[in-house]
């Protein structure tokens, strides 16, 4: 606390009003993620206990839980967190796609989830395929057969203003 009081003494006066157990993981009565301990380095030993036993392509692609439905996937560096109850990932295309990106599959890979089409949008599946050739499909006829009315035919559509930016 010190340092804080070092920064901003008003930080450390709330600090000390609202309570250790409203803000420091060490001190809380609650259990707020698997790793409850105020030294980095023993923080850092706890959570490659299981991982140091890997190859190092299977530790470059660790699976760490975070809750329940919340894991974090470590792959060449860099962490992507993956959200299978919301089916959302950091590299953002798990939502995007709405299909999983391979941080999902590595997570489900890794809890021995062998059906993935429930975290898959319904899009991509073959029943809503199917779906989309239920109403007939009218084909347009031939150009020369169209009727334009006269006030679009003579409408003149111009490309829109483009104003090129400097550099």
């Amino acid at each position: 606390m010190a340092k804080v009081d070092k920064v901003n003494h008003k930080v450390k006066e709330y600090l000390e009003d609202v309570g250790y157990k409203k803000w420091s993981r060490v001190h809380s009565t609650v259990n707020r993620g698997r790793i409850m301990t105020s030294n980095i380095a023993e923080c850092i030993n706890g959570c490659l206990v299981e991982a140091r036993q890997l190859s190092i392509l299977e530790f470059l692609e660790e699976v760490v839980p975070s809750y329940e439905f919340i894991f974090s996937v470590y792959e060449a560096g860099r962490k992507y967190i993956v959200c299978l109850e919301r089916k959302k990932c950091t590299c953002g295309r798990f939502q995007l796609d709405e299909i999983h990106c391979a941080h999902a599959i590595t997570v489900l890979k890794d809890k021995n989830v062998t059906n993935m089409h429930p975290y898959c949008s319904d899009y991509y599946k073959p029943h809503t395929l199917a779906k989309t050739y239920e109403v007939p499909m009218i084909p347009m006829p031939d150009k020369e057969d169209w009727l334009v009315p006269s006030n679009v035919v003579d409408e003149t559509v111009w490309p829109p203003r483009y104003k090129r930016l400097a550099g």
